[in-house]
């Protein structure tokens, strides 16, 4: 019975990490395009 909880918190252990992975790229990804569309919006357009 005590290797059923092993493997239990094992993977419980497994899907936080994977969740917290997931999250970090997503994150990332967002940030990135934050970003992107600030230097976008500070860029000053040259008018000719």
């Amino acid at each position: 019975m005590d290797s059923y909880f092993g493997f239990i918190e094992f993977f419980v252990v497994l899907m936080f990490a994977a969740a917290w992975g997931i999250l970090e790229l997503v994150c990332r990804r967002l940030d990135r395009q934050k970003a992107a569309e600030s230097a976008k919006q500070q860029k000053p357009t040259a008018s000719p």
